[in-house]
């Protein structure tokens, strides 16, 4: 694994708060990676938003990473319990699209061979296409990949956009029984590409006004693919949840999943064996003046850090 642009903040005290055993003073800068070991936590920072401003999103996502450690570094370091938290570093804008999915993808397949779980923070929900690559070159097949969104990012093309990640995978060569979606809003989404997924075979679940099974969907579909010995990429792009809790995302909405919902969905995948890595996509810093959405996000990366401690 190459050494990335390190991350700034893993050496800054005063992103780690003045309280004893905060998630700052547990990290370590990753350098290499045969430190890397069964049960380690890895974060991975992808700071691209080429996709976002190429698909009409507010830009703001390269930025993601940094304010994701700047919440996520203040926590208590209960939710790690005994593992260890290595940091990767980012993989940082200005790299060249398809090198920078590269990149990603090599750091996601050295973790993931090693029994290391990486949890990546983005950028743009294209970038997840790395992150899924990574795990195909780890696994030998595609996993299974269940996804929170508002959007189905199933636009047809292979050009930067942070609409096509979904798109980009089933083209690639995932089945499209190992595609779930949820947390959906059907009046952002085209019928066309509703239909292209459905043909492929995909479970797509939409969100109606008053009623939210997203919690049940999920923990079918990692029982599902747990049952069949799937591995599972579990990526939430922020915008799926309603702009009183995530304002700072690339396309805000004033209606969807709330904080409560995504920390219950977080737990579930934590809670699964078959989660191989997780992803929060879409963070947009410049557009969270108060820090909400990063502490959103911060927080659903601990409650899957403490549902999967519990279950060990």
């Amino acid at each position: 694994m190459k050494r990335l642009h390190p991350a700034l903040t893993v050496s800054d005290p005063r992103l780690r708060g003045t309280d004893p055993d905060r998630l700052g003073g547990r990290v370590r800068d990753l350098a290499e990676a045969e430190y890397l070991g069964p049960g380690d936590v890895v974060l991975l920072g992808l700071c691209n938003d080429q996709g976002v401003v190429a698909n009409g999103g507010r830009a703001g996502a390269a930025e993601g990473p940094a304010g994701f450690r700047k919440a996520f570094f203040r926590l208590d370091a209960a939710c790690l319990g005994p593992r260890r938290l290595w940091d990767a570093g980012d993989v940082p804008a200005g790299v060249a699209y398809e090198d920078y999915l590269d990149a990603a993808r090599a750091v996601v397949a050295t973790c993931v061979k090693r029994g290391a779980r990486p949890i990546v923070i983005g950028g743009g929900h294209d970038c997840s296409y790395g992150n899924y690559l990574g795990l195909c070159d780890a696994l030998g097949e595609p996993p299974a990949v269940i996804v929170v969104d508002a959007h189905l990012d199933l636009r047809p093309t292979h050009a930067p956009s942070s609409g096509n990640p979904f798109f980009r995978m089933l083209e690639h060569g995932l089945p499209g029984e190992r595609l779930v979606e949820v947390g959906l809003i059907p009046w952002v989404n085209a019928t066309a590409h509703r239909q292209y997924a459905e043909a492929k075979g995909a479970c797509l679940h939409f969100l109606a006004p008053g009623q939210d099974d997203s919690l049940a969907r999920v923990r079918e579909a990692l029982e599902a693919f747990q049952a069949q010995g799937r591995r599972v990429l579990a990526t939430f792009d922020l915008d799926a949840f309603t702009a009183t809790h995530a304002p700072g995302v690339s396309a805000v909405n004033p209606w969807g999943l709330s904080a409560d919902a995504g920390l219950a969905l977080a737990q579930a995948f934590g809670a699964s064996p078959g989660v191989a890595c997780l992803d929060l996509m879409e963070l947009a810093p410049p557009l969270d003046p108060d820090g909400r959405t990063s502490k959103l996000a911060a927080f659903l990366a601990a409650a899957f850090l403490e549902a999967s401690l519990r279950r060990q």
